[in-house]
């Protein structure tokens, strides 16, 4: 990997030439795959589109073996339940396969067809049953398919969900994943590979999985050991990277910068395209490009919603933010609902968590549930969680971390959506109104000399300034503003003097930072490959490369 640093310019100044991506566009799929002990699968999947041309969409499957696919359904955002053809006609009109839809037979598998019925933002739910998907080896039950395939459109997100009703996925499962830039890992006796970055057109998710002899009842049965599968699927599996000496690392940097630095010397066409999607992303998320004619505001964005809140926040480069702050303000939040105690310790000082099992955790959030959860198992017998203790956990539970981070983030969108603030990858204008309160009041938090000359606001607001502020990284200074507003008022908002809890904000940060040492990669991406890659089959990062000798595969699109 020693030529990443030349590599990097080369792909940098390359993506800046990138043509606009395709009138039809896939903004998210998320499949869930429900395995039965016969081996079948029951698939579902659903499909978010925008689409602007062609008659049908079809999904490529495509050196199937023994796997057949039965049982097609497809239905739409309109209600409809389209009507599964026998036989699958491609050459038929638009409307002739308007609510249709059916299998194409091409050589060693199908496709799933159905047509596109309007143009426009679409969401599609497929439903099939792939038969004979776990085969039975010599030594172990397996898994290993092609869930998502190369596309003629770049696919935004998309998630695949594997389980097994009545059976826990834990560590005797083991998981590899191919073809795309994200992470696998298990959650809640579930299986989940999901992608971190938008995939090219050329990009696939190639899951691998082993399981213990006897956990399925396959008649798939192929005579050989896992062992012989997984040498085949590790090969071109990306490696972590070899650290370079330090003469290296300058050599290849002077000449990465100098290499950069002549690509940029090109016509300006790139930059200029750069500088236009920057606008577009600000557009998008705020309805205007001069983000300094937004004044500052007190007006609460979101009504102070954690989750919805911090999915503008980490995602819109205006607005960047440490990553995985949303930590710090979820602390301080259990703290106000009394799910969490900070004491501080009078003969030391220092501050220490305490946990409420009592608590009702119906004013929580399931994710905020969830790091509590982590919290009070990282406590250790007395659980007392301090300082040093969520750490040591977390260094040995990163994939769950992975999985919680991951959540926050789907879930912060989901309930984007679910209140009409973001469709279809691109927010609404109720949506582009919440996001210039929410710059507006961060500029109003920010600025420390103003915050003295307005009047005191109260309690339960205080209480959500404090949040808020967590999120966007100033929570100590917005502290110390309020107490000098008014320090009874502190007191009873917070129920604890300023110097608690400025300790308090420091431990959370602290324990947000842990959360971001342990769900970044020890390798950043490089060159095409990931560092971190699993090949013991733990989880963690997916491979670009590798993957062979799975079932399924093909060529999906619009047409």
């Amino acid at each position: 990997m020693k030529l990443r640093f030349l590599i990097l310019p080369v792909l940098l100044a390359l993506a800046l030439l990138a043509p606009a991506a395709a009138q039809n566009k896939v903004h998210d799929v998320d499949i869930t795959v429900t395995l039965d002990t016969d081996g079948s699968a029951r698939i579902q999947e659903v499909w978010n589109m925008t689409l602007t041309k062609g008659t049908e969409v079809y999904l490529g499957r495509e050196n199937l073996g023994d796997i057949k696919i039965v049982d097609l359904t497809v239905s739409d955002d309109k209600g409809e339940t389209y009507k599964t053809d026998r036989s699958w006609d491609t050459d038929r009109s638009f409307n002739g396969k308007k609510n249709h839809c059916g299998l194409n037979s091409i050589s060693g598998g199908y496709e799933i067809c159905w047509g596109i019925g309007e143009y426009g933002d679409r969401t599609y739910t497929v439903n099939y049953t792939l038969t004979n998907l776990v085969k039975s080896l010599d030594d172990y039950d397996m898994i290993h398919y092609m869930f998502y395939t190369p596309n003629d459109f770049q696919g935004e997100h998309v998630k695949v969900t594997i389980e097994k009703p009545g059976f826990v996925m834990d560590t005797l499962t083991r998981i590899w994943a191919f073809g795309y830039d994200g992470y696998i890992w298990r959650e809640d006796g579930k299986v989940i590979a999901e992608s971190e970055n938008p995939l090219e057109s050329s990009h696939d998710i190639i899951v691998l999985m082993r399981f213990d002899k006897g956990t399925f009842e396959s008649k798939s049965v192929q005579e050989r050991p896992f062992q012989v599968v997984l040498d085949r699927a590790l090969e071109g599996a990306d490696e972590p990277d070899v650290p370079l000496k330090k003469w290296e690392e300058v050599l290849y940097t002077i000449l990465g910068a100098l290499l950069f630095i002549g690509m940029l010397m090109l016509p300006a066409i790139p930059i200029i395209a750069r500088i236009v999607q920057k606008r577009k992303a600000k557009k998008n998320t705020f309805g205007t490009t001069n983000l300094k004619s937004i004044e500052w505001s007190r007006e609460m964005p979101y009504d102070g919603d954690i989750l919805k809140n911090y999915y503008v926040i980490s995602t819109a480069p205006a607005l960047s933010v440490a990553k995985n702050s949303v930590a710090s303000a979820m602390i301080l939040h259990m703290i106000q609902e009394g799910a969490l105690t900070a004491t501080r310790s009078l003969d030391t000082g220092k501050v220490d968590i305490y946990f409420n099992q009592k608590a009702d955790f119906n004013r929580l959030d399931n994710t905020e549930e969830t790091l509590w959860s982590m919290m009070y198992e990282a406590s250790g017998d007395n659980h007392i969680l301090e300082e040093k203790e969520f750490s040591k956990w977390a260094s040995k539970h990163s994939s769950r971390l992975i999985s919680w981070t991951s959540k926050v983030q789907s879930d912060g969108r989901d309930a984007l959506r679910r209140g009409n603030y973001y469709l279809s990858s691109k927010y609404t204008d109720a949506g582009k109104a919440e996001n210039r309160k929410l710059l507006g009041f961060k500029k109003f938090l920010e600025d420390t000399t103003m915050i003295k000359m307005r009047s005191t606001p109260e309690v339960t607001l205080w209480k959500k300034y404090l949040i808020f502020a967590s999120l966007i990284g100033i929570a100590d200074k917005v502290a110390k503003e309020l107490k000098d507003i008014d320090p009874v008022m502190f007191e009873k908002a917070y129920s604890m003097a300023y110097n608690d809890m400025s300790r308090v904000i420091n431990l959370t940060n602290s324990y947000s930072r842990v959360v971001s040492t342990a769900t970044v990669p020890k390798s950043s991406y490089s060159g095409g490959s990931l560092g971190g890659f699993s090949r013991s089959g733990g989880g963690g990062h997916s491979s670009f490369g590798g993957g062979g000798g799975f079932s399924g595969g093909g060529h999906s699109g619009v047409r």
